[in-house]
């Protein structure tokens, strides 16, 4: 699987690691989708769009980017856990334990901010076309779930990538310093991806300004 970097208090960057545990979550999710002309609308090239939004007594973080890959390419991506580490840079190993039934479970470990180290396994389920969702099986953190979402964009030249997440970390932490924390990992993790995905040129010239049809 592939996760990312982040920074923010010991709290964030634990938080960070953990989200290095790239797929997932539960059906009711599913509505979180959007058609390639919103994306057009609502993501610009140039950046990360975030949102909130609850679901029954849980508050996840949506992120969208735009990635200048097809959406099967960022899929196997995202997939390909043997290579996560190469991939995302706050993966320190990645290793598939099992898989039945479709769902996969996936031991992660991971560095926070090069202050800690998190170990834990999530039940990533791929069955679903161009997405991708997960659930904690065990390991840091009290909760840890969420959903890739893969939307052909431009003929399925480019893709809108959503990730949602949820994470509980187990103790007291204020909800706004959390989801601050998901949404800087959230950018570093499509910094990742886009760095892996991208044609050179595309990758290092991300402020190109053009428009989506």
């Amino acid at each position: 699987m592939r996760k990312s970097f982040a920074r923010s208090t010991a709290f964030g960057a634990a938080v960070v690691a953990l989200l290095l545990s790239i797929t997932s979550s539960l059906p009711s999710l599913a509505d979180e989708r959007q058609s390639s002309a919103q994306v057009a609308m609502a993501v610009p090239l140039t950046g990360v769009v975030h949102s909130e939004q609850q679901i029954g007594n849980k508050n996840f973080v949506i992120s969208k980017t735009l990635v200048h890959a097809s959406p099967e390419k960022v899929f196997d991506i995202v997939t390909d856990y043997p290579d996560a580490v190469r991939y995302f840079s706050n993966l320190t190993s990645c290793e598939v334990l099992s898989e039945k039934n479709g769902v996969k479970n996936v031991h992660f470990g991971a560095k926070a901010a090069g202050l800690m180290k998190l170990d834990y396994v999530l039940a990533i389920d791929e069955s679903k076309p161009g997405r991708i969702e997960w659930t904690r099986v065990k390991g840091s953190f009290k909760a840890n779930e969420g959903y890739w979402d893969f939307t052909p964009v431009d003929g399925g030249r480019s893709t809108l990538v959503t990730y949602a997440k949820y994470v509980d970390p187990g103790f007291f932490a204020p909800r706004m310093f959390v989801n601050k924390a998901l949404r800087d990992t959230a950018e570093n993790i499509f910094r990742d991806l886009k760095h892996t995905a991208e044609p050179p040129q595309v990758a290092e010239n991300s402020f190109a300004k053009k428009v989506i049809k």
